[in-house]
């Protein structure tokens, strides 16, 4: 009795978490003067914006206890370079082949993300010294997701930590990227 007791609070945590991280709040990101961007942040996750080194738009997301974190650099692509998947993933494996050799992949496995607006191209590295371990030390992460974003003169770079990539906040972030993200289209007058 207490077994299934157990088994059904669980159950009604995993799907209270899962439906608390479907929940999003927009946030509008000015890129330039007459370009911004909306990003749909999942509940649970804390958004901070800024600038790199290099003059770019920046944005941090992460989970409360920073199990996932997501880092988004924005820049210009005015004659849209990586609209095709072939010059997305030359980008990617140009960016992040340092993680190849400690991923226990070995190799770069492409995914297409398919958003509704523009193009998307990620794939995870799983750190090869950190597989089967129980306890992870602070700050480190087994899989790191990377990739790109682009639609009309905008490319996105994205960086995502994670320990798995089936948690409801780990598939949070996959949805926004698919549905968020991007420019939202102006009605026409």
């Amino acid at each position: 009795m207490k077994k299934s007791l157990h088994v059904a609070l669980f159950f009604f945590v995993c799907s209270s978490l899962s439906a608390a991280l479907t929940k999003t709040r927009d946030q509008t990101i000015a890129l330039s003067i007459d370009r911004s961007v909306v990003i749909s942040v999942p509940e649970g996750f804390s958004f901070e914006t800024g600038r790199d080194a290099e003059g770019a738009v920046v944005v941090r997301l992460a989970t409360e206890g920073e199990t996932v974190t997501l880092d988004l650099q924005f820049l210009p692509d005015p004659e849209g370079r990586f609209a095709g998947a072939r010059a997305r993933k030359e980008f990617i494996n140009e960016k992040f082949f340092t993680y190849v050799e400690s991923s226990s992949e070995k190799a770069m496995q492409f995914e297409e993300l398919d958003p509704r607006m523009g193009a998307a191209t990620y794939c995870v590295f799983t750190d090869a010294s950190l597989v089967g371990k129980e306890k992870l030390p602070p700050g480190e992460y087994l899989h790191f997701t990377a990739g790109v974003k682009t639609w009309p003169g905008v490319l996105t770079v994205f960086r995502c930590f994670s320990n798995d990539t089936t948690s409801p906040a780990f598939k949070a972030v996959l949805a926004m990227l698919k549905t968020s993200v991007d420019e939202k289209p102006v009605p026409l007058k």
